[in-house]
């Protein structure tokens, strides 16, 4: 699952561009995903306490953080009226870039998506260790080539023409 791309489109982009089993997949996962944090929830909750890193750590096992986040995030939002949600949490899901998807009645598919088999609450802690690991993933420097790559590699072959105007201003 974890290599599974994201599909950003909804069903009616995909039938138009013929990209129905990228997002077939792409839903297969999402479903997945879900289930996935509901477990995950409710398998490191014990004594009112929920281990929250735990919870990202058992995920990230099997799935991006992105997906990780856009499951979060579109559970948050579709419960905009749940109060057990923060405000910061609420706007975080709201403001995710993730688009809905109507079936032909105009229910959103994405709805499939919630996690509904944990606590608000406790998606809430989640959600605020969730944001604060995405925010580090992006500060994070990219990974710099190591030196042997960097031997390795051909040397460039001087440009000609820069060399002959260099011997012409001599």
């Amino acid at each position: 699952m974890r290599d599974t791309a994201i599909y950003k489109n909804n069903a009616a982009y995909a039938r138009d561009h013929n990209e129905l089993e990228a997002y077939r997949a792409s839903y297969r996962a999402n479903m997945d995903c879900a289930a996935a944090i509901s477990r995950a929830i409710n398998d490191n909750y014990a004594n009112n306490t929920l281990n929250t890193d735990n919870v990202l750590k058992t995920l990230r096992e099997s799935f991006s953080l992105e997906r990780i986040a856009v499951i979060t995030a579109i559970t948050i939002r579709d419960k905009d009226w749940d109060g057990r949600f923060s405000n910061e949490n609420k706007t975080w899901a709201k403001s995710f870039p993730f688009p809905k998807d109507p079936d032909d009645w105009g229910r959103d598919r994405n709805a499939k998506f919630r996690v509904t088999e944990a606590h608000s609450g406790l998606l809430n802690l989640f959600a605020d260790t969730l944001r604060r690991e995405l925010a580090l993933a992006k500060t994070k420097p990219e990974k710099k080539p190591s030196l042997v790559d960097k031997i390795s590699r051909p040397i460039p072959k001087q440009n000609t023409a820069v060399k002959k105007n260099m011997e012409q201003e001599i």
